[in-house]
């Protein structure tokens, strides 16, 4: 995973806990899995695309809880990644 750093406008490198399931796609919408920022357990289908953690070429973004998508939006807007 890497990490897009809103502030520094530059990828970083980024990991989770080895026991977190985290998914950029899923077919099952009622899959747990794990914020990879925060570890909140939600259901996939009730998740966003990040806009900051991606697999490992910047293409793809994992699945991420409401709150921390709202957390990256506010972000995006402040450092003017927008």
């Amino acid at each position: 995973m890497i990490r897009w750093n809103e502030k520094e406008h530059k990828y970083e490198p980024f990991t989770v806990p080895s026991s977190y399931i985290c998914r950029m796609y899923n077919d099952d919408m009622d899959l747990v899995v794990n914020c990879p920022h925060c570890g909140r357990k939600f259901l996939y289908g009730n998740g966003y695309t990040s806009c900051q953690i991606f697999e490992s070429n910047g293409l793809f973004g994992y699945a991420v809880c409401p709150e921390c998508h709202e957390r990256e939006l506010k972000e995006r807007y402040e450092y003017g990644s927008h």
